[in-house]
């Protein structure tokens, strides 16, 4: 392969001349080659970063301008020692030259080099048709220019010699300030997708391409969207979470460990545990043998002659929550959207990104694997005298005993962190259960104290009815002395007499179905008072100045919660069986939720509900009404809007768990959804009728009772949510 791209090399090499410098691929195979190479603009942009750091550059600069979104310029300049006419013809147009075996180049910079295939250049093709290239040595200052908007796929591409006067650089103040360096201008770049939320993302996500403590040169970034945008330069850094982290480990000389929080804050559904400060675990890195020494295969099938040493070197956490309401809590800098996300175990090679997230290629499928998120590294994964185990698009890896050893290097380390964290998630468990049971002891105590006045009453109602009877018996006497002495005085008491008036206002007793009404509002005044406290909470802190943007998301919650469940009252009231008056009941939460459906779900238009149980199968426990009303009203409410005519609702045991299914055949899941997590978000909603709070009300629920809700992914049609309880 290398003697016929030298041959053709030289073939093309001798068309060029002093204004014109031919590649040595047709037009079509640049094209095929960086459509293949790169999955989005980030990952392009990188690379041709990565070229910059390769020239010895000190500083690179990266300016977009998207006014225009669908025409927009991107400038990317460094200082780095600049290309002559040789390097241009003789390097940059030959696709496939191995920069690190180049003898022009001292050794030590040679190893030090990202890349060595000699593909990178292919990045500008892949984000515009239409690019210049401006390069300055301390000798000459060149400009060319490659044009592929009007040609044949079977033509050679080639640089014209362009004047530098016939360039408009839009950064010109800063590209005078480098004597030597290398610009690549592109014109006429489409980001029309590209919104203020992605580029909120954006430096976080160049950032991740390198282990920018590493490198010796900067990297700045400078965007502009509107025409009142000022150019400023904005170094790139990491933008990581760290005191958002529980369990940490790291084995490199840094000063990581200063950056994590001493403590962090777990969510719960007890206000007290979630405010108890946990502290951070720091594993041990001497506990897991991360590096050594062996022979590896070669391309040419034989194994190398001497051990070649490999080493696992970085950084890896565990984050108490991926949820960004709850992780804001622990760390301001936590940043999640669709260009860059946290929960991710980033591979460097040589310094720079070769895998996103390499947890896909260990496959934990424990809970809380994907709250992990770490940047290693393993250089032999890159070897010169080993092959290139690299995909087509310089974004994976092959199967290789390389990526096998570096998989049961991790294995350990991650099993390790993640039952630290289920082991946490356990005594949070554990505490609110307590706490539920504190509860419950004092209820009962309250109640007996009831029971005990209500007693101490009745006696004194009994003996109060005993005077008043006493009393009654000598007022009888004293009425039939007087009465007998009126008679012997025949004295007439016509006009002295007058009507016994009896006047009603209020009945001294209430009827049973009185009683029964007074037993369902007890529980609306609850949730009524619930939510008075909750407004007057916020009125209050408006008025202190003390009102954040955090308290109105908490109040939201609670305010929607008390509202679903004052209407699951509204709706149950009438037709229940159950004392309405308690917060909870304990029986067959299988038969409730059968007869829930039943007798109040059937009324809703345009929807079939089947429900099946399995034979002889009971789910006793204790739970409250309103909350598994909650549940189903948002259930079928989702299915509705999602155009379902059809729910069926399936309870059975399997596994060791009590099990219950809702299966609708509605739209599914859209496409726009890239993680299921994002839909149990409290105000995520990808409809136009939506709130995105009924999802997230029904994970709390079924998490206070023990149990954990998924939603079925494998599903090809309708959509399919899942609740599991221990047995």
């Amino acid at each position: 392969m290398n003697d016929f791209v030298l041959t053709i090399s030289f073939e093309i090499n001798m068309h060029n001349s002093n204004n014109t410098i031919f590649f040595n691929f047709t037009y079509l195979a640049l094209k095929l080659l960086g459509e293949g190479l790169y999955s989005d603009y980030w990952a392009a942009i990188s690379e041709l970063v990565a070229n910059g750091l390769d020239a010895q550059a000190k500083n690179i600069k990266i300016y977009i301008n998207m006014k225009d979104k669908a025409n927009s310029t991107i400038e990317i300049f460094d200082n780095g020692h600049g290309m002559s006419y040789k390097d241009l013809s003789e390097k940059y147009v030959l696709i496939g030259k191995n920069k690190r075996e180049d003898n022009e180049v001292d050794e030590k910079t040679r190893q030090q080099f990202m890349g060595r295939k000699g593909i990178g250049k292919l990045a500008a093709l892949y984000l515009s048709k239409k690019y210049y290239l401006i390069s300055k040595t301390e000798y000459e200052e060149s400009a060319w220019c490659l044009d592929a908007s009007n040609v044949k796929e079977s033509e050679i591409p080639h640089l014209d010699r362009i004047s530098l006067y016939d360039i408009t650089i839009e950064t010109k103040g800063e590209w005078d300030k480098f004597k030597t360096g290398t610009m690549i201008k592109l014109t006429n770049v489409d980001m029309t997708n590209f919104g203020v939320r992605t580029l909120e993302g954006f430096k976080a996500r160049l950032a991740d391409f390198y282990l920018l403590g590493e490198l010796e040169g900067k990297i700045e970034v400078a965007v502009l969207m509107e025409n009142k945008d000022r150019l400023v330069f904005e170094e790139v850094k990491k933008s990581i979470a760290f005191k958002n982290m529980y369990v940490f480990y790291n084995n490199i000389n840094n000063d990581l460990l200063n950056r994590l929080g001493k403590t962090v804050f777990f969510r719960s559904s007890v206000e007290e545990i979630k405010k108890i400060p946990r502290s951070v675990v720091i594993v041990d890195p001497n506990t897991f043998q991360v590096k050594g020494k062996r022979k590896f295969l070669k391309p040419d099938g034989k194994y190398t002659e001497n051990e070649l040493e490999y080493e696992m070197k970085g950084w890896i956490g565990i984050h108490t929550s991926i949820s960004k309401e709850e992780a804001l809590l622990n760390d301001s800098e936590y940043l999640k959207n669709k260009a860059y996300r946290p929960n991710q175990l980033r591979l460097y090679v040589r310094k720079k990104l070769a895998v996103e997230n390499f947890l896909t290629y260990v496959k934990n499928t424990q809970a809380f694997s994907n709250y992990i998120e770490g940047e290693i590294s393993f250089d032999i994964l890159d070897d010169n005298e080993l092959g290139d185990i690299a995909t087509s698009d310089r974004q994976a890896y092959k199967d290789d005993e390389r990526v096998r050893l570096l998989i049961d290097i991790l294995k350990p380390i991650i099993g390790h962190m993640i039952r630290s964290r289920v082991n946490m998630g356990q005594q949070i468990k554990a505490e609110e259960d307590e706490y539920y049971k504190k509860i419950e002891r004092e209820k009962e105590e309250q109640r007996q104290e009831e029971e005990r006045k209500r007693k101490e009453a009745e006696n004194a109602k009994l003996i109060a009815e005993q005077k008043r009877k006493i009393v009654q018996k000598e007022k009888q006497k004293v009425e039939k002395q007087v009465s007998a002495l009126n008679d012997k005085l025949e004295i007439v008491s016509g006009d002295l007499g007058s009507e016994k008036k009896r006047n009603y206002f209020l009945f001294n007793a209430l009827s049973q179905d009185q009683v029964n009404y007074e037993k369902r509002l007890h529980m609306l005044n609850i949730n009524v008072g619930t939510v008075e406290k909750v407004i007057t909470k916020l009125i209050m802190k408006i008025q202190r100045n003390k009102f954040k943007l955090e308290d109105i998301w908490d109040s939201l919650k609670t305010i929607s919660y008390c509202t679903g469940r004052i209407k699951a009252i509204l709706r149950y009231g009438a037709v229940a069986e159950f004392d309405t008056k308690e917060e909870s009941t304990t029986g067959d939460l299988f038969q409730y939720i059968y007869e829930y459906i039943d007798n109040i779900l059937v009324y809703h238009e345009n929807m079939e509900i089947h429900t099946f149980i399995e034979d002889n199968v009971k789910f006793i426990r204790k739970f409250s009404m309103q909350d598994i009303a909650v549940i189903l009203e948002n259930i079928v409410s989702n299915s509705q809007k999602h155009n379902a005519s059809i729910l069926t609702v399936r309870m059975y045991k399997t596994d060791r768990k009590y099990a219950i299914d809702f299966i609708d055949n509605g739209n599914g899941l859209d496409n726009k959804i890239n993680n299921i997590e994002e839909l149990f978000e409290f105000g995520k909603s990808y409809t136009n009728t939506g709130t995105g709070v009924g999802l997230f009300h029904i994970r709390e629920i079924v998490q206070e009772m023990g149990g954990c809700v998924f939603i079925n992914q494998e599903i090809k049609k309708g959509f399919e949510i899942q609740m599991r309880y221990d047995i």
